[in-house]
């Protein structure tokens, strides 16, 4: 499917560099507008109407290409993508971490906040006595403008008192843990299911998700403490989880095979 050409003018009365200007514009416009599977303009076209060189868009579509936006096909021109996230885990690291270690942008649409008494299975997991509250956080997170997946994270009260007052000063919940109340996780445990959606993850994720991917994670203290109950729901043909397994050493092996 063709649509419109890009046609806001550029401006020369600031730093940022013409390409990353076309960039930007075809960014908004694959954020807003397009879908997978759409043509953009030819380089022509968005030359002609951004006043930009061809070597400028062509710089601006190869690093749209780097990013894994839009592809090239014989035959057919610049194509938009289906935004994939692979989320590679060697060491705990927050998922807006792994996303921006992939050189994409992760963003928040939208946050909320409540101090609640949880069900007891979570207040169980969370080490929480009867009538003892926890902090949910709901957010919607995006890669590159698109959402990509639902994120809920459930953490005691007493660890983090002010957070519903405060919310979020970053878009990593482990940065402002730790530069808030100096808090860090040590280890956690995770397990990965695929499901169907259910009509409200339909409605908040992109419309053509049907089989969803639900990654749990239970994150602990140095001491053991538990310091929270993560839970990613995401479209399962645009994410991809990693994990790198490292075989024990050999006196690990050997001691072992003598029990």
């Amino acid at each position: 499917m063709q649509l419109q050409t890009v046609r806001p003018m550029l401006t020369r009365q600031t730093t940022e560099p013409l390409y990353a200007q076309v960039q930007k514009l075809l960014l908004g416009r694959i954020e807003k507008q397009y879908r997978p599977g759409d043509l953009l303009p030819t380089q022509q076209q968005i030359a002609a109407e951004t006043g930009a060189s061809l070597i400028t868009v062509k710089r601006a579509l190869a690093e749209l290409t780097k990013r894994g936006l839009v592809e090239s096909v014989r035959g057919r021109g610049t194509v938009v993508r289906r935004v994939r996230v692979s989320d590679n885990h060697a060491n705990i690291s927050s998922w807006t971490d792994s996303i921006t270690g992939l050189g994409s942008e992760p963003r928040t649409a939208w946050t909320k906040i409540v101090v609640h008494v949880p069900k007891p299975p979570v207040a169980r997991l969370l080490g929480l006595k009867a009538r003892q509250r926890a902090v949910r956080i709901k957010r919607l997170r995006l890669v590159d403008g698109v959402p990509l997946c639902i994120m809920t994270n459930e953490l005691p009260l007493a660890l983090v008192p002010d957070l519903a007052e405060k919310g979020l000063n970053q878009e990593s919940l482990y940065t402002c843990l730790h530069e808030r109340y100096g808090i860090r996780p040590a280890w956690a445990d995770e397990e990965v299911i695929a499901r169907r959606a259910s009509p409200s993850e339909r409605r908040l994720l992109p419309e053509s998700t049907r089989i969803v991917v639900v990654v749990r994670r239970q994150t602990m203290l140095k001491d053991g403490t538990p310091l929270e109950l993560a839970k990613i729901v995401a479209p399962a043909d645009r994410y991809r989880y990693r994990v790198r397994l490292v075989a024990p050493a050999a006196s690990d092996r050997q001691l072992a095979s003598r029990r």
